[in-house]
């Protein structure tokens, strides 16, 4: 099956790549008043760039993959190219761009006769390429652990591969880092039936992964905790301390690590001793947007005098004034209707499934079955991650990214969707649950191809 499911998502990536590049030749660019990574003359980590072997290589890159680089796209290539120079980069966690960076300066260094703008942006579009594929490939498995119905695995990977969020897991953004790293991480501790099924090198390395790659990774932190806490209570009788303590250094090395980009972060803004040299074209890009570069010192960074100085919440307030319900505005209702369809998913699904538990189970609980009742039910701590992540989205982020948010860090909604699906597609209708669902997913997909590459908003 793994080779199906990879023939499934390369095709679907193929669909999207093509109609991208359709819609970016026939349709002309909108031109926001947003981010655009500032270009260089040769002075970044790379003389490539001033000075290409063949430059019409640049150009095809640029037409074919341009359209895959919007919105916050630039700013992830801005940090693969030039690091956190900008303090509303800050916002952007640092596994996926500091990859392509890497992987780029190692291509550049074997001789890839690309500028360093152009190479970046390839390696970015080929990486989350593989990563799709993979992701796929985990979403089918994990599938198949919980429910063993190899019928809703393969619908959950359909949806998956066409989801309606479907562009951002092939432009330069890291949806499909991050889904990777939370099936894989999800996947290891389903694997764990026993004390010696917790593979702690692999399951810290996909929880440290997830930490670095986006802010709701932390979120992610609740599926060890959940499964280790679930093994001991299943396994009562044993001892478990050097488990529990094994267990505690992954946990912590994990936190270690995601605190080291932090530390990293602090010094570069927060103390006056540390001056960086900017290159020309990012101060004058600076001095433009009127955007604070790094290497300033505190003066200009009022999250560094913060207790805890972590520059997340302070970025995204201050840039884009997210915060509790401020987004509720009557201009913003086309964002909430662009939402509300997977809102709507979401919350009826989740309430559906918590009120059959509180109605049905609970009550015949007692202290001989909650064993049997946290056994048995292995997805109850994916849908309270999945409700958590919903309301959060529904009362505190940009509505917008609510379905590519969704679509990239839990598998529950394809576990739900998949639900709906007949048997067998020959059997589908379109005025079925299972043809509405279809219908957003595909409609939203190639909508917003087109709108994404032309650079008009999208979720």
């Amino acid at each position: 099956m793994t080779l199906k499911v990879t023939k499934l998502a390369l095709a679907s990536r193929l669909i999207v790549l093509t109609v991208q590049l359709l819609a970016n030749w026939m349709v002309p660019d909108h031109k926001p008043d947003v981010f655009r990574m500032p270009r260089g003359n040769g002075d970044g980590w790379s003389n490539a760039s001033a000075t290409p072997a063949f430059p019409w290589l640049d150009k095809l890159i640029e037409h074919c993959l341009g359209g895959l680089r919007h919105w916050d796209g630039e700013y992830f290539l801005h940090i693969a190219n030039n690091l956190y120079s900008y303090e509303n980069t800050l916002a952007f966690y640092p596994l996926y761009p500091v990859l392509v960076r890497h992987v780029a300066q190692a291509c550049l260094h074997l001789g890839v006769p690309l500028s360093q703008e152009s190479l970046t942006l390839l390696i970015a579009v080929i990486l989350n390429l593989w990563l799709f594929c993979e992701s796929a490939n985990l979403l089918y498995q994990l599938t198949q652990k919980i429910f063993g119905d190899s019928n809703k695995s393969w619908y959950a990977a359909l949806i998956y591969c066409f989801n309606p969020a479907t562009i951002f897991f092939s432009a330069t953004y890291s949806e499909p880092l991050f889904a990777y790293a939370s099936f894989y991480l999800m996947l290891e501790c389903v694997r764990s039936r026993s004390g010696k099924g917790f593979r702690l090198p692999r399951l810290g390395l996909a929880l440290t992964a997830c930490l670095l790659c986006r802010s709701n990774g932390l979120l992610t932190l609740g599926f060890p905790i959940y499964f280790f806490a679930r093994h001991l209570i299943l396994s009562l009788g044993s001892s478990h301390y050097w488990q529990v303590i094994r267990m505690t250094l992954t946990v912590v090395l994990a936190l270690a690590i995601l605190h080291t980009y932090y530390f990293y972060i602090y010094r570069l803004y927060c103390l006056p001793s540390v001056t960086v040299e900017h290159p020309q074209h990012i101060l004058d890009y600076a001095r433009e947007r009127n955007y604070l570069t790094s290497g300033q010192g505190s003066a200009g960074s009022p999250w560094c005098a913060y207790t805890l100085p972590f520059p997340y919440t302070y970025v995204q307030s201050h840039y884009w004034d997210v915060g509790f319900l401020r987004y509720y505005q009557w201009k913003q209702l086309p964002n909430f209707l662009l939402a509300l369809p997977m809102l709507i998913f979401m919350h009826w699904h989740c309430f559906d499934y918590l009120r059959d538990i509180v109605a049905r189970i609970l009550p015949k609980l007692n202290p001989n079955t909650y064993r049997d009742f946290i056994k048995d039910h292995l997805t109850l701590p994916f849908v309270l991650h999945a409700i958590f992540l919903t309301v959060i989205c529904t009362l505190y982020i940009h509505i917008q990214v609510t379905t590519r948010l969704l679509a990239s860090a839990t598998p529950i909604f394809y576990w739900f969707a998949a639900d709906h699906m007949p048997k067998t597609l020959a059997q589908l209708s379109m005025r079925s649950k299972a043809g509405a669902l279809l219908i957003w997913c595909m409609g939203y997909g190639l909508i917003g191809t087109v709108l994404f590459s032309n650079n008009y908003p999208w979720t």
